[in-house]
């Protein structure tokens, strides 16, 4: 019986006769004809106000942490200990103290409650994860900052192209940063964008992307000089990376029909145990639309996790847990964090199996994986 793969890249078909365009071109390093497209495609597609395509999410986020960084006072940032790496090290890398905030169980995204409880005099911005192409709750969160003078960044790594209520993810906070990594639902190997939802930062974003320069100035006749303006780095993709996205970012539509047929056959197939044991994952809701990144499960408790996920594999079944929680890795402890002090986010990441999913798998698949789940919940009940 073949595996099932965790993870499979998705692709369309055109990404080389779209790179095959950038040969005939000569225009390489990026920043040219294919960056404006899928800048343009995404921006429309989302209704957004300002997009800059980047070499990743992390990039995106350091972008961020850059535009909002006040380098004559002590500032921090509070965010979910539940997320990847970059999330945290992007702010960390611009001299922000972490604020780690505990998870809500139903979602595994940040606790507004305690968020609020968080909020000190030197906070100058909320973080919020949409975690497997579901909502955060932007708009509960941006009323919060608006409350406290906060700025609100939404990491939406793996939420490109879902909504709440008739916002696209990404587009309600101060900035908003997408992954274009290839486990995302559309990518080009390693990509990114920033949105730039706030006025005030739409001109200096452009310099930090710009390595720190005026050169977008220069070329548009706006100024006649090419100057150091900000603290600014190498942030944004090849060419060739920006015409894979386009054929990628035109065929999204299709993508995400694929992907809800996926999560429908897992939820049809695995509902009877959700109502049957202690067992649980996320349903759609009426207030916004996912794009179905993912598709989650938690367990009652990390024994019975374990031996779904160790069961799963010998049936050659990848399917992994979620993020191990920061506050408690060696970085998170070495910063001063204790263990047992965001005691939801700890005792949930234990008894949390991300399934697989992909748009090469078939009903038979997401079937075979449900029904071996039924079956090893069953076992380990007794």
């Amino acid at each position: 019986m073949t595996d099932i793969k965790f993870n499979e890249p998705y692709i369309t078909g055109k990404e080389l006769e779209y790179i095959k365009d950038v040969f005939e071109k000569k225009h390489f390093y990026g920043n040219g004809e294919f960056t404006s497209k899928c800048q343009d495609k995404i921006r429309d597609s989302l209704s957004a106000q300002k997009v800059l395509l980047t070499d990743s999410c992390t990039s995106a986020l350091e972008i961020s942490a850059l535009l909002i960084k006040d380098w004559e006072v002590e500032q921090e940032v509070i965010l979910p200990s539940y997320t990847f790496s970059s999330t945290a090290s992007a702010f960390a890398r611009a001299g922000f103290k972490l604020v780690f905030a505990d998870v809500c169980p139903d979602t595994m995204m940040i606790d507004i409650k305690d968020v609020e409880n968080k909020i000190t005099t030197k906070t100058a911005a909320i973080v919020i994860v949409h975690y497997a192409g579901f909502s955060a709750g932007s708009k509960q969160f941006k009323s919060l900052c608006n409350n406290h003078g906060l700025f609100l960044i939404e990491d939406a790594a793996q939420a490109f192209g879902s909504y709440e209520e008739k916002n696209a993810l990404g587009t309600v906070g101060d900035l908003g940063c997408f992954s274009f990594h290839e486990t995302k639902n559309i990518h080009a190997g390693l990509a990114g964008a920033l949105l730039i939802n706030n006025e005030k930062f739409k001109d200096r974003a452009e310099f930090i992307w710009e390595r720190g320069t005026n050169r977008q100035e220069v070329l548009k006749g706006i100024a006649d000089k090419y100057s150091w303006v900000e603290i600014g780095g190498s942030f944004y993709p090849t060419e060739l990376q920006a015409a894979f996205l386009f054929a990628q970012l035109e065929s999204f539509d299709q993508n995400m029909a694929e992907r809800k047929s996926i999560f429908d056959t897992y939820t049809e197939n695995l509902l009877p145990l959700k109502s049957e044991y202690e067992i649980y994952f996320p349903d759609q809701s009426d207030n916004y639309v996912s794009n179905y990144h993912a598709f989650w499960i938690t367990f009652s408790s990390k024994n019975e996790c374990d031996y779904v996920r160790e069961g799963l594999v010998k049936e050659g079944i990848s399917a992994y847990i979620g993020y191990v929680p920061l506050h408690t890795s060696k970085v998170g402890l070495a910063m001063g964090n204790k263990e047992g002090s965001l005691p939801v986010t700890e005792d949930y990441a234990e008894r949390i199996l991300r399934l697989p999913f992909h748009n090469n798998m078939s009903e038979e698949d997401v079937k075979r994986v449900a029904d071996c789940i039924v079956i090893l919940v069953k076992e380990f009940e007794g």
